[in-house]
């Protein structure tokens, strides 16, 4: 099955094409699931533009104005959010070159809206792409949470790939349509609904 891609470009496997900006193609491939979720009725699910405070427009010609300068207004806070089965949903998207997520690659202040959202009853996690791997896990903020405290001062500043299953996260397994079709994973974690 060919897929075409907002950039025109067609891929014919349930692979992720690298690309040279980083996390770009994977944060492509999870607004492609999501508008697949919308259109099928299964999640209504959005990318969180970022606020900006626009500061100067250029006016080359009438119809061209473009930005010039612009400030973001607060730091952003998570990539995605919206409803799934009746429940509020919102993640946090990361990409890694590595077989391991660096910890410095997340903002407190993304983790602490996470845990907020956790403790009002939505689902909140963190959905990597290892890219070296070509593999995607979602990991509850209340595990990720656990492992960010515990290595904060000692030990591994990172979590390991191969270590996601064991610290409570789920692998999101590539399919055809949609490529990053997490919300079988969001099943299994936290609707006790086996992948199908």
């Amino acid at each position: 099955m060919n897929i075409k891609y907002p950039n025109g470009k067609k891929v014919s496997n349930n692979k992720i094409t690298h690309i040279n900006s980083r996390g770009m193609l994977f944060e492509s491939e999870l607004n492609i699931a999501n508008e697949y979720y919308r259109t099928n009725n299964l999640a209504i699910i959005y990318k969180k533009p970022t606020p900006i405070q626009v500061v100067k427009v250029s006016y080359p010609e009438r119809s061209k104005a473009k930005i010039v300068e612009a400030y973001y207004k607060t730091p952003s806070t998570t990539d995605y959010n919206g409803i799934y089965k009746t429940k509020y949903i919102d993640f946090e998207a990361k990409q890694t070159d590595n077989a391991s997520f660096s910890f410095k690659h997340i903002f407190a202040h993304q983790i602490i809206h996470l845990k907020k959202i956790d403790e009002q009853g939505g689902i909140a996690f963190v959905i990597i792409y290892f890219k070296i791997l070509n593999q995607v896990f979602i990991i509850d903020i209340k595990d990720f949470y656990r492992e960010y405290t515990n290595n904060l001062h000692d030990g591994p500043k990172s979590i390991k790939a191969c270590n996601i299953t064991n610290i409570g996260g789920v692998e999101v397994l590539l399919n055809k349509l949609p490529i990053v079709d997490y919300l079988k994973a969001v099943d299994s974690l936290y609707f006790n609904q086996k992948s199908k």
